[in-house]
């Protein structure tokens, strides 16, 4: 026996708690707490509740699986293992069980012919109202209402429901909400695995809103329309800072050449890919709330040929935030492309160039330090204010001798 086998067996052999609620077979037990291992049947846990309940033995009883309460349930045979089923339950519903999507296993009585007894009318409304009060009380959960995908899917649309339907599904990793053909995108500040070539084929020329929300969903309707349509089509991205704008108009761009790859590659959609670390180099920054915030606007336009293969792409610039090359807010940076030179360059280049640390330069130091000025009598200058043309003729040297190392390396 290898390493890998003992501890499979030791993980086998850990005991789970499983919680059954037993409904009206049981009088004033909400739920019963089982431990059981990975391998331990059915048959065995409803030993161990009989014993526990005290239950009728001469009865038969069966577990049966069950997501959300008055849900569909999934009745177990004796050989399955509860405790590999409830492993591939969300991880939500594994760490609190009293929350999340309420996944859990009741106890039903079956009958002679094989059916299920589920007890009397008044049984099921006497539990259901004792389940009410104890939700009332903060003993029980309150019960969750399935998110949807679409927000004009909402009975009630107002504030309230649209913000609790966003909420819930972040909690479970959902970022993307449609709202008719627009997508909502809430930045979830890590990386999710829903990015790979297998998301890319599953979004291939689909319907918008057949399959879960997604932003490879927008960009491949905006592409087979093109195609189909023969007419230009356009995808606007807005958002606050931070909201997560350039992530997206990278997975629009990767997924849009990825589409134009399924037939003749002409290399082109590489050369697109790869202009968007140079563009971010050069037009972003570290501000307060965001470590790569892009303080221009831009236009990317992508042509095709006929065939949908990329033929080029052209991009626009504008609105480009000019005063933080020679001012900068506390806690904020200049541009991405003059750290990039004094961390990447050899030593070599640093004394061929006189290049420094970037505390060193009172070029990228210009913060805000003293507070705020009450009154015009406050302004004046401690010494002689330096010259516009000077500054302008130093902005241009530094820029030219940055712009030619970054090209050289």
């Amino acid at each position: 026996m290898n390493i890998n086998d003992g501890g499979r067996r030791r993980f086998e052999d850990n005991e789970h708690t499983l919680h059954i609620y037993p409904g009206t077979i049981s009088e004033g037990t909400i739920y019963c707490p089982v431990l059981a291992r990975k391998n331990s049947t059915a048959a065995e846990v409803i030993d161990s509740l009989i014993n526990r309940l005290h239950l009728d033995k001469t009865k038969c009883y069966v577990l049966a699986e069950v997501k959300e309460f008055g849900g569909e349930e999934w009745i177990l045979n004796p050989t399955d293992c509860p405790v590999q089923r409830m492993m591939l339950w969300p991880r939500m519903a594994l760490e609190n069980r009293l929350s999340g999507e309420d996944y859990r296993f009741l106890l039903r009585e079956k009958n002679l012919d094989g059916s299920i007894h589920y007890g009397s009318l008044q049984s099921w409304l006497r539990v259901t109202e004792e389940r009410r009060r104890m939700m009332e009380r903060g003993f029980l959960p309150q019960p969750q209402q399935k998110d949807v995908d679409d927000l004009c899917s909402l009975p009630d649309l107002n504030e309230k429901t649209l913000l609790e339907n966003l909420r819930n599904r972040f909690k479970h990793e959902k970022i993307y909400t449609y709202v008719g053909s627009i997508l909502i995108v809430i930045n979830p500040f890590k990386f999710l695995p829903i990015y790979n070539p297998k998301y890319v084929k599953m979004y291939d020329n689909h319907q918008l809103g057949k399959l879960e929300p997604h932003i490879y969903a927008v960009a491949d309707v905006a592409y087979h329309a093109m195609l189909q349509r023969k007419k230009n089509q356009c995808i606007v991205i807005s958002g606050e800072s931070g909201s997560g704008k350039t992530q997206s108009t990278n997975f629009l761009i990767h997924h849009l050449t990825a589409l134009s790859q399924k037939g003749f590659a002409s290399g082109v959609e590489q050369i697109i890919l790869g202009a968007g670390p140079v563009l971010e180099a050069f037009g972003n920054a570290k501000t307060a709330h965001n470590n790569n915030s892009s303080r221009f606007g831009k236009f990317i336009q992508v042509n095709y040929q006929e065939t949908g293969t990329v033929l080029g792409a052209y991009v626009e610039k504008y609105l480009l935030e000019k005063s933080r090359l020679v001012y900068q807010e506390h806690n904020e940076r200049n541009y991405h492309v003059f750290y990039y030179l004094l961390a990447g360059a050899s030593e070599e280049e640093r004394l061929a160039f006189h290049l420094k640390q970037p505390e060193e330069y009172h070029y990228l130091n210009q913060i805000t330090k003293k507070p705020l000025r009450q009154s015009w009598d406050d302004y004046c200058y401690d010494s002689e204010p330096v010259s516009t043309n000077t500054y302008s003729v130093f902005l241009f040297r530094t820029l030219t001798l940055l712009i030619c190392i970054y090209v050289m390396t």
